[in-house]
């Protein structure tokens, strides 16, 4: 930008361009930072669409217990209110695993 311009305004994005940005991050970043940056992230974060797919791949990295990461993902699940379509759960319980043996 030339000295004097002015940045366009973050907020002025159209909700669906805001939407595809947000759906590029992760669960646990969705969950616990982008939704508290402003009332229009917050918006789309609890938006049920934004759930419609859910990738916990790769989460159990971010030193988490496995218990703590359940809990993530129920969360994540609920904000769908039903409209999840597809879910990706790797690498963050054993078959050790409390949670995978009850019925």
């Amino acid at each position: 930008m030339n000295q004097g311009e002015e940045y366009p305004n973050w907020l002025e994005l159209p909700p669906e361009l805001t939407s595809s940005i947000l759906n590029r991050l992760g669960v646990i970043e969705k969950l616990e930072s982008a939704q508290k940056v402003c009332r229009s992230w917050r918006r789309i974060c609890k938006d049920p669409l934004t759930w419609s797919k859910i990738d916990m791949r790769n989460v159990g990295h971010m030193g988490g217990s496995s218990h703590e990461l359940e809990k993530i993902c129920r969360h994540a699940v609920d904000r769908s209110q039903g409209g999840l379509v597809e879910i990706e759960i790797w690498h963050f319980a054993t078959p050790r695993s409390p949670q995978l043996h009850r019925r």
